[in-house]
């Protein structure tokens, strides 16, 4: 597994679990967030690489900061 594959893979697990913690379907999160539902499964699966712009959208729908995600990416891998 290359870098970036690890990075999508990890921000994936992470973005579930953030998900999951504030008991959200991806459909909420997808409607939250105006990112498609599949979008989010395929960043949850580590098959896409967020955008800066996506991972704003999608901290803001979780009411978390971005660097909040980037920093348990960080730590992670």
């Amino acid at each position: 597994m290359n870098k970036l594959s690890k990075i999508d893979s990890t921000f994936g697990t992470v973005l579930r679990k953030k998900r999951l913690t504030k008991k959200l379907t991806q459909e909420a999160l997808s409607i939250e967030s105006s990112l498609s539902r599949a979008y989010i499964s395929e960043l949850e699966m580590g098959h896409k690489d967020p955008s800066l712009f996506t991972i704003f959208k999608l901290a803001t729908a979780l009411k978390i900061k971005p660097s909040t995600m980037i920093d348990e990416v960080e730590r992670q891998i």
